[in-house]
């Protein structure tokens, strides 16, 4: 390591009065002497000497900045000094005061620092010139503070060898004279400097997995030492090698400039396989530093996993488009190349559902994509190198998901006609023929033939189907043409029995049976050429259809019969005997209807509000109070307690339903309440 010395005159020097801590005066001159005078009684404690006045001595050598960039090591002053007589008074055991003359050294760099220099006894000073420091007296320096100056502190102090006395008065004095800038022989110092070896430090990667499909980047830290150094070393360049792990040959980079960062593009190093790298900075004062050891990075990548699949353990609404997601876990922190995903439901094989190249980690699915009902789902990625991973664990979720439309089949033309289709994830069904429509039925039935005669045209035959949740596909639609070769002829008539309608025909032709229409709705099948309404009510419109082979049928004219209640009456729906239910004592009769309906509340992933399902389903109640004339109504009545009944009353009310419960109050005849929960009583058959 190569060493520089200067030598440094003193630039200025002064002297500073001070008086119990309070600046007096300032005198500057060829000759500066320092003084401090002490009293002071001693009490039997360690006692600390405090100065009743004393002048410090300050001398300032300013550097040429030659080395402003090098490490100040070594400081060695030399000064003209000469001791004055001193003084003490005060009875010492053993002993004696002794005076002592120091130095302080200020340096003005980077941080700064307060030193003393080694004291030497005022008695061994000689009055000639005096080289202060000279040979071995030397003191390395530390740290700066100001750039480019140093300041020499001289003065003097006071030891006891001895033994003071309690409670004695003691005071002494002591002063030094030398020479300042302005002097014969003026102060200076020798100072002694050194290069600045920078290091290298922090270096990254030092291990592990880089990957050479991308652009590399090898970090490093500049570090040279500032204590002693007017300048701070800074980097000017650097040196960058990398070689294949296992060979001698290396490549090297020289580039200049302060950046501690070499980037190595990508495709540069060789994939599946291993490189060493290492490097070395030069200062701005041109110093090499040692090479950092050689450091070995793989480029073969780790092999990943994907976990937190998203959506996992939920709904999924399957009429909607839906995010699926996953992170892709590495060692080496790599991005995924590229991902597939699959998906089965409970009782299939694993299907694929989705791939894609890209660092993307999820996909979205149009709506429709995945079947209804509970679906398992999981993903793979691949690293950097293309190389897959497992699969993860398995994600479940519930898609609720409206089927597929269905595909429409055969079709019959007769007017009771035949539609056939099929369907996936069917729990119900719907059929329209024109105005014919099937409403909601339940099952997994796949045809369904028109309950009523269509008349001869051209028609649209819809059929949708509904799953597990409740959801409907999209209607299926295929044309229809309805042409009726029935022959023959039905005469019908009609009239009021009790509280009911009596129809009767006659034909002629061949018939299987007939079917009673009221309303434009079919009542009732039979094989009589009668049929008894229990359940008119004001004004129907009647018609009966003789049915003949292959779903033909011939017609009879509309009859239109009015039917007129007085009051109201319950009886069994499979017949018997009417219950009137006319009067009630203290009051009309009560009719009160209570309706309720259906409502499920669901809850699906990613919706913070649930979900209503409405059912077509509805309670309906109906409470009453009537009072009846004699026992044997009251028997009849209780008598229905638990059974199908219908009821009627002169508003040209009239449902069917159970008679749930009944309660009697006995008061000089009967007073009842009773319930009927009403049932489906439409009379339409197939």
């Amino acid at each position: 390591m190569a060493e520089y010395t200067e030598k440094i005159y003193a630039s200025d020097s002064w002297v500073k009065n001070y008086t119990w801590d309070q600046l007096t005066g300032t005198t500057r001159g060829g000759s500066l002497t320092s003084q401090y005078q002490y009293s002071f009684t001693y009490d039997g404690n360690d006692h600390n000497l405090i100065p009743n006045s004393s002048s410090d001595i300050c001398m300032q050598f300013l550097l040429s900045g030659k080395y402003k960039k090098k490490k100040l090591t070594e400081v060695a002053p030399y000064i003209y000094v000469t001791g004055s007589s001193s003084s003490a008074s005060g009875n010492v055991s053993n002993g004696r005061f002794v005076f002592k003359y120091g130095i302080n050294l200020y340096g003005y760099w980077p941080y700064g620092f307060t030193m003393d220099m080694p004291g030497e006894d005022l008695s061994h000073l000689t009055k000639n010139q005096y080289n202060f420091f000279s040979g071995s007296h030397y003191y390395r320096i530390d740290d700066w503070a100001k750039e480019g100056l140093i300041e020499l502190w001289p003065g003097v102090g006071m030891n006891c060898t001895g033994v003071m006395y309690k409670n004695s008065a003691y005071s002494f004095r002591a002063s030094l004279t030398m020479q300042s800038h302005t002097g014969a022989n003026k102060p200076y110092v020798l100072l002694t400097y050194e290069d600045i070896i920078p290091r290298i430090y922090d270096c990254a990667p030092k291990s592990g997995f880089i990957n050479e499909q991308a652009d590399t980047v090898f970090r490093w830290r500049f570090f040279a030492e500032k204590s002693g150094v007017q300048q701070p070393v800074k980097q000017q360049g650097y040196q960058f090698r990398w070689r294949v792990t296992g060979q001698s040959a290396y490549q090297e980079s020289t580039v200049t400039g302060g950046s501690e960062s070499h980037t190595v593009p990508a495709g540069t190093f060789p994939a599946q396989g291993s490189i060493d790298w290492c490097v070395r900075v030069q200062s701005d004062d041109g110093i090499w530093s040692e090479w950092s050891s050689w450091m070995t990075l793989t480029t073969v990548d780790s092999k990943p996993t994907a976990a937190g699949l998203r959506p996992d353990l939920g709904y999924v609404d399957g009429n909607l488009p839906q995010v699926f997601s996953w992170r892709h876990v590495i060692a080496t922190g790599t991005a995924q190349r590229r991902f597939e995903a699959q998906y089965r439901t409970a009782d299939g094989d694993w299907v694929a559902l989705a791939a894609e190249e890209g660092p993307v980690q999820a996909f979205s699915l149009l709506p429709g994509a995945l079947p209804s009902g509970k679906v398992f789902w999981r993903v793979r990625t691949a690293n950097s190198d293309g190389v897959w991973g497992d699969w993860s664990e398995e994600a479940s979720i519930v898609v609720r998901a409206s089927p597929p439309e269905p595909v429409i089949g055969q079709l019959d033309t007769a007017p009771l006609s035949l539609i056939c289709w099929q369907a996936q994830d069917q729990r119900g069904y719907q059929v329209q023929i024109g105005p014919v429509d099937s409403k909601e039925q339940y099952g997994t039935e796949k045809q369904w033939r028109c309950p009523e005669y269509l008349p001869d045209g051209v028609y649209t035959a819809k059929v949708r189907v509904k799953n597990e949740f409740g959801l409907w596909s999209p209607w299926a639609q295929a044309p229809l043409t309805v042409q009726n070769r029935g022959t023959g002829r039905i005469s019908l008539s009609g009239r009021v029995v009790g509280r009911e309608i009596l129809l009767s025909w006659s034909s002629s032709g061949t018939f299987s049976g007939f079917l009673v229409k009221r309303d434009e709705k079919i009542i009732a099948a039979t094989e009589k050429t009668s049929y008894m309404d229990r359940r008119c009510a004001g004004f129907h419109r009647y018609e009966v259809i003789g049915r003949q082979e292959n779903g033909h049928y011939v017609s009879s004219k509309i009859l239109t019969q009015s039917f007129c209640m007085a009051g109201a009456a319950v009886a069994g729906l499979d017949g018997g005997e009417w219950i009137s239910l006319s009067l009630r004592r203290d009051g009309p009769p009560v009719h009160r209807l209570e309706s309720q309906a259906q409502v499920g509340y669901q809850h699906y992933y990613g919706y913070s509000l649930p979900v209503a399902e409405i059912s077509q389903s509805r309670i309906q109640r109906h409470h009453f109070a009537f009072s009846l004339p004699d026992n044997e109504s009251l028997r009849a009545l209780q008598a229905l307690v638990g059974k199908a009944v219908i009821y009627k009353d002169q508003w040209e009310c009239c449902f069917t339903g159970i008679l749930e419960k009944m309660t009697v109050d006995y008061k000089n005849g009967a007073d009842v309440s009773f319930v009927i929960n009403e049932t489906q009583g439409e009379e339409v058959i197939e």
